[in-house]
């Protein structure tokens, strides 16, 4: 991979990231001086303090990073506020539905959803989490390959999106689907993390590059068989799945988990400072990823949910 010489900054000066903070609207900024306390204020108002301890400056740190391949308008928080208001989502429906897909036996299935569960409680504090009975993949209609680095099989996204939009229950904030199997969103993409439907607030993320035994580039690890009997073959094999998450590996679920949730909640990805909402194209990429949202994602996710963000870090 083509290395940057060294880390650069990319960075947007104090009254750019004030103004995506708080916004230039009279009735925006009244807004925010109701929604928060002097303290919470303070606190918010690191995101535009050039001597900020905080929260940190994006880095550029190769060229094939997320932020030089993505190179959006950065999304303040008045553009989300009118996105929200154009968007028909019940915020009365309280609850948050993750739906394991092939994610139930051994001590590793067991423990990460225990450990997401009680993460995207605290992460989206105010809304309530359940997590539905796992159900095997060779139940959806989806489509597969396999992995052009690995060769084990890797599901297309959009099969296990239609069929979660075509389950979602009624009172559903959002359902996210999880699971041990690789993904892949297009033929022209070797891998995603996760990915999400638009308008309709279901997603899906994998944890299967963030696991110690996820097979190196050229590991062939399926013998000939039938389509059929391959997907059920790599569905026994992430049900099977005994070794459990380190807890580095552990961290990395969760914030795809809360990355992705955003997403259904209606942020956008972040260009702003360092934030559990940017982009991120590799593994070491999502690596370097915080757990938390920077001040101006992070108003937004308030707007959304309505915590207290003290209470929220309690």
């Amino acid at each position: 991979m083509l290395q940057c010489k060294h880390a650069q900054e990319f960075s947007f000066g104090p009254r750019a990231l004030k103004d995506a903070l708080i916004s230039t609207d009279p009735a925006l900024q009244e807004l925010y001086a109701k929604a928060f306390s002097r303290a919470e204020k303070l606190f918010l108002s690191e995101a535009y303090n050039p001597q900020r301890t905080l929260f940190c400056t994006l880095l550029i740190r190769t060229a094939f990073d997320w932020l030089l391949s993505h190179p959006d308008a950065p999304e303040d928080f008045e553009t989300f506020y009118h996105a929200m208001l154009r968007r028909k989502q019940n915020l009365y429906r309280k609850h948050i539905y993750l739906q394991p897909i092939d994610l139930i036996e051994g001590p590793a299935g067991l423990s990460l959803l225990d450990s997401l569960q009680s993460c995207v409680e605290s992460f989206f504090l105010g809304l309530r989490v359940k997590c539905l009975p796992s159900i095997p993949i060779s139940s959806i209609h989806c489509c597969y390959r396999h992995s052009r680095d690995t060769d084990r099989v890797q599901l297309h996204a959009d099969g296990i999106l239609n069929f979660l939009k075509n389950n979602k229950p009624m009172d559903a904030l959002c359902v996210l689907g999880l699971t041990l199997l690789d993904l892949y969103p297009c033929e022209t993409w070797s891998f995603t993390f996760s990915k999400f439907l638009p308008g309709q607030e279901v997603g899906v993320c994998s944890f299967a590059r963030f696991s110690g035994d996820f097979p190196q580039a050229g590991c062939s690890s399926l013998n000939p068989l039938s389509q059929k009997e391959e997907l059920c073959e790599v569905s026994k094999e992430s049900r099977d799945r005994t070794l459990p998450f380190s807890a580095q590996e552990m961290v990395q679920c969760c914030k795809v988990t809360c990355h992705e949730i955003c997403h259904l909640m209606g942020l956008g990805t972040c260009r702003w400072l360092q934030c559990i909402m940017q982009g991120a194209l590799s593994l070491d990429e999502a690596l370097l990823r915080p757990l938390e949202p920077c001040p101006i994602c992070l108003r937004k996710l308030q707007h959304v949910v309505g915590f207290k963000l003290v209470e929220r870090y309690r």
